[in-house]
C-alpha cells in the first residue's frame, strides 16, 4: 500500500482502477482506496487523498484511471476527463454535469461518478 496523492512525475505509468473504499474526512477531504489494475503487472491497492466538494464524491465500485511511479500515485484526471466526455457523446444529457464539475474546479476522480 502506498500513495496519498503524491504526484508521480513524468515517467509514471497509467492504469485502470476501481474504487474499493472511501473514507470521508473533515471539510471535503477523502481518502480513496483504489484497486490498480496495470496491464503488465499484478493488481495492487493504493490510497489517494483528495479534496472535493460533495458533487464529485467518489463511490465504491466506480471505474477510474491512475498514474503511478514507485511510491507515488494520483488520479489521472486528464484520462478521466476524456472518458467522461466519451460518455457525453453517447448520453448528451451528461454534458451539463461534466462541464459544471470542471468549470467549478471539482474534477471527478471516477468516470462513473461523472455519468450519474
Amino acid at each position: 500500500m502506498f500513495g496519498f496523492g503524491r504526484k508521480p512525475g513524468a515517467n509514471a505509468v497509467t492504469a485502470r482502477g476501481e474504487i474499493v473504499r472511501v473514507d470521508f474526512g473533515a471539510k471535503s477531504n477523502f481518502t480513496v482506496r483504489v484497486l490498480v489494475m496495470p496491464d503488465d503487472t499484478a493488481s495492487f491497492e493504493a490510497d489517494i487523498k483528495v479534496r472535493l466538494r460533495g458533487t464529485a464524491a467518489p463511490m465504491i465500485g466506480e471505474e477510474t484511471w491512475v498514474r503511478y511511479a514507485p511510491g507515488r500515485i494520483d488520479f489521472d484526471r486528464d484520462r478521466i476527463k476524456d472518458r467522461s466526455y466519451d460518455r457525453v457523446r453517447t448520453n448528451p444529457g451528461l454534458q451539463n454535469v461534466v462541464d459544471t464539475l470542471y468549470r467549478h474546479g471539482d474534477p471527478p476522480v471516477s468516470v462513473i461518478a461523472t455519468a450519474r
